[in-house]
C-alpha cells in the first residue's frame, strides 16, 4: 500500500524521513473503507489500530444515560483511535461511527512497534503527534469551560466551517455542550 500524501505531509512534518523510509514502511499500513452510518469503533470492542483520515468524515461520542454525547469530528487529516483501547489494552468506551462514506489508512499497535524499533523517526513522529492530540483535546476542555454558548459556536464557525454543511444539527449541538433549542436560538441570532 501506498501512504496517503497528506499523511506523507504530516510525517515529514514532524521528523526528518526520508521518501524510501516512508516505503519501506506502507507495508505495515492498510487502506480502510468505513461506510456511512457504519462504526468504526463501539463501546466494548478493542482495537489495537490507529489510523489517519483520508475521505469523509467520523463523529466521537458516549452514551451516557442513554444519551449520546458527541465529543469530536474527525475529519479528512485526523487521527483515528479509541486511545483508550490502542494504548491501555482496555475495552473502548467511546463510539466512532463515519458520518459519511470514509477512508483511512491505519497500522496495528504491534507494527507500529516494529517501526519504533526500526527507527527513531517513528518514535519521534509518535511522540510528536500525541502531543498535538493532547493540546488540541486541552484547548477544546478550555473551550467547553470557558467559553459562552455563543462563543463556542462562533469557534466552531472560525475553525470547521464545513461541519454546519456536513454533520446533523443534534450532533453539533451536542459537540457544543448545548441543547438542540439553545443552538437553534443562537443560530438564529
Amino acid at each position: 500500500m501506498i501512504i496517503h500524501k497528506n499523511f506523507i505531509k504530516l510525517l515529514k512534518k514532524v521528523a526528518p524521513f526520508t521518501d524510501e523510509e516512508l516505503e519501506k514502511a506502507s507495508i505495515y499500513f492498510e487502506e480502510i473503507k468505513v461506510k456511512k452510518n457504519q462504526h468504526y469503533l463501539r463501546e466494548g470492542e478493542t482495537s489495537g489500530k490507529i489510523g489517519f483520515v483520508t475521505e469523509g468524515l467520523f463523529r466521537c461520542y458516549y452514551i451516557i444515560k442513554n444519551k449520546e454525547i458527541t465529543t469530536e469530528f474527525l475529519l479528512p487529516n485526523s487521527i483515528v483511535a479509541g486511545m483508550l483501547s490502542f494504548l491501555a489494552d482496555e475495552l473502548q468506551r467511546e463510539n466512532i461511527v463515519a458520518l459519511e462514506n470514509s477512508k483511512l489508512i491505519a497500522i496495528s499497535r504491534e507494527d507500529l512497534f516494529k517501526l519504533y524499533h526500526k527507527n527513531w523517526k517513528w518514535q519521534q513522529a509518535g511522540r510528536i503527534l500525541t502531543e498535538m492530540n493532547y493540546v488540541r483535546i486541552e484547548k477544546r476542555a478550555v473551550c467547553l469551560q470557558t467559553l459562552t454558548a455563543k462563543e463556542r459556536y462562533n469557534e466552531l464557525l472560525k475553525e470547521y466551517p464545513e461541519l454546519i454543511e456536513r454533520v446533523p444539527l443534534q450532533y453539533i449541538a451536542s459537540f457544543l455542550g448545548m441543547s438542540p433549542e439553545t443552538f437553534s436560538r443562537i443560530r438564529s441570532k
